[in-house]
């Protein structure tokens, strides 16, 4: 095909394969056919073109490509049309937008001539997303198409990520690449790095003599896990890693203090409790760990590469607007260190409860569960999650060895996030083990995603921890308001008391019955763990079967997510038990 005859559809796809992405996670519809047009004569004719994975629904694919950037560390990229399947995108927009990570939303418009019409399947996408999203593009000339790609592309990983839209008008898809505009001319002062203000940090850090470092999702953005146990060791420095930030630190490393904030582990929280000196790297102050008080009788210090961040949520008292990268340059090459022997010391005694033991009964434990799910894998599987209890479990029981094996939904708290975002996080990485831990009410949000695993034969390991319950509601629920529990049992039916208040362990209605999907999924395999004694040997089984494998696990239905800091209180109102 000679250039003059190249359609912007051929275009896309030449821009695409040129920028090395390799997977399109997607759904097709009527204003991006001749986008799948193109793809399927690239396909027969054997050309290099990105695989495209057929999701069941748009909402699921935007979580695909989620999961395939956290696990990547590349740009993750989805293809929907217009209309419904740009709204059905708004999710997983919001949600990579709220942990920052690298991504790229492609949709169909109608033709440009019909915009404003109120046209079939159209919406304002760029209206829709402008405040959800990193930034956002509408294509309404072919001349464009060509620079709009390679700078939307290149803005969803430079400096602080996010997700970028662009939505392609159908006639851009359809008229014939002639010419190219120029891309625009932007400019933007980079802020030059300061090493005063490094200096300051490092002195803070050396006098202090409880310091904590706090470490965010910016570390795994930027590449920069190994420069942060080197700076740890370096300076003697106990560290938090953020729900964000988990894998950071190896789990046994004396530093290493797991996740704080509101069902934070106890050294975690116990640390920022006492400590003289907060140190926060890549992250922002969360309301979930910024809790009441959080920053009282402390000296706060920051260095994000988003200026923005800055004196947001917290005032500081020291900070540095850098790359990471650049910061951990400047301090490993520094020549300076510290000693907190001390500090250190009655770190270690509290590292004693990370994680916090648990209390067995005639029930599974859930904390059981996922501690032998780590054992048996040894700590190194990619771990996926969906929102809830069992999401926090995870981050309490799984010994965590590297960054980028952790897939959750952070910021946005996305319930049904886990099994799509599974998905993508093995088309990342194929050569470990992806275990996605659920929760009965989590994994049915998006359970249509089931037909993407089997129809592409992917061998995912699926454990739903199965209360009954959307169980972290019903814990608020329970703990603070009253114990009503009429919106939030998963076994209730009509027949039910609406007034039911009871946590009958017996109870255990099957909507749906997940063992039973296998008859609905071709080629799925399943299996239901009842009894503590079997544990073991049934989880293993299925880690070690050769295809996606679905296991129901009923857990103790009344186990809460503790430690927890409830709202408005402070770490040393912390509940422990």
């Amino acid at each position: 095909m000679t250039n003059s005859m190249r359609t912007g559809a051929a275009l896309l796809l030449d821009v695409l394969t040129d920028l090395g992405v390799d997977y399109l996670f997607g759904h097709t519809g009527g204003a991006v056919i001749p986008i799948h047009v193109e793809l399927n004569k690239r396909l027969r004719r054997g050309d290099a073109v990105p695989s495209f994975i057929l999701c069941r629904q748009e909402g699921g694919a935007g979580h695909a490509a989620e999961g395939y950037a956290r696990v990547s560390g590349r740009v993750g990229v989805t293809l929907a049309t217009s209309g419904p399947g740009a709204t059905n995108l708004a999710t997983p927009i919001a949600d990579a937008y709220k942990d920052s990570l690298p991504t790229l939303f492609i949709t169909g418009q109608v033709p440009s001539g019909a915009i404003g019409t109120d046209a079939f399947q159209e919406v304002d996408t760029v209206g829709i997303t402008r405040p959800i999203s990193k930034h956002n593009y509408l294509v309404k000339d072919v001349r464009d198409l060509d620079w709009v790609l390679r700078e939307a592309y290149a803005l969803a990983q430079e400096g602080r990520p996010g997700p970028v839209v662009v939505d392609i008008c159908k006639d851009v898809q359809l008229a014939p690449v002639t010419a190219h505009n120029p891309p625009r001319q932007r400019h933007r002062e980079l802020t030059p790095f300061d090493p005063a203000r490094a200096e300051a940090i490092l002195d803070a850090l050396t006098q202090a003599q409880r310091p904590v470092v706090k470490a965010g999702g910016g570390i795994i953005h930027a590449n920069a896990a190994a420069a942060l146990v080197a700076f740890a060791q370096r300076f003697d420095v106990p560290v938090t890693t953020t729900f964000n930030a988990l894998g950071t630190l190896p789990f046994d490393l004396p530093n290493n203090l797991g996740m704080p904030g509101m069902h934070g582990t106890i050294p975690a929280n116990y640390a920022l409790r006492d400590a003289d000196l907060i140190l926060t790297l890549g992250g922002r102050f969360d309301d979930r760990v910024a809790v009441r008080g959080f920053a009282s009788g402390k000296r706060i210090a920051h260095v994000d590469i988003d200026p923005s961040e800055i004196d947001k949520m917290i005032a500081t008292d020291l900070s540095l607007v850098a790359g990471l990268e650049d910061f951990f340059h400047y301090a490993l090459n520094s020549g300076r260190s510290a000693a907190h022997a001390d500090w250190l010391a009655q770190i270690g005694q509290w590292r004693e409860q990370m994680p916090k033991p648990y209390e067995l009964s005639d029930y599974i434990k859930p904390q059981a569960v996922i501690e032998i799910l780590s054992e048996l894998t040894s700590g190194d599987a990619t771990v996926v999650t969906g929102v809830g209890q069992h999401q926090m479990w995870a981050t309490q029981y799984y010994r965590f060895q590297r960054p980028r094996q952790w897939v959750s939904s952070g910021g946005l708290g996305t319930m049904g996030f886990g099994l799509p975002a599974a998905i993508g996080a093995w088309y990342a990485d194929p050569t470990r083990p992806v275990v996605l831990i659920d929760g009965d009410g989590s994994f049915q949000m998006n359970i249509q995603e089931l037909g993407t695993v089997v129809a592409n034969r992917i061998p995912l390991k699926m454990f739903v921890l199965n209360n009954s319950f959307l169980g972290m509601v019903r814990q608020w629920e329970d703990m603070m308001d009253g114990g009503h529990h009429y919106e939030t049992c998963l076994a209730r039916t009509s027949d039910c008391d609406a007034d039911c208040t009871a946590l009958d362990q017996t109870c255990r209605r099957q909507i749906p019955n997940l063992t039973g999907l296998k008859y609905v999924y071709p080629r799925l395999n399943t299996m239901r763990i009842k009894a503590s004694a079997n544990l073991r040997k049934q989880l293993a089984a299925a880690l070690a079967d050769p295809g996606p494998m679905l296991v129901d696990v009923w857990i103790d239905k009344a186990e809460n997510v503790i430690p927890m800091v409830r709202p408005g209180h402070t770490l040393a109102q912390m509940i422990e038990s």
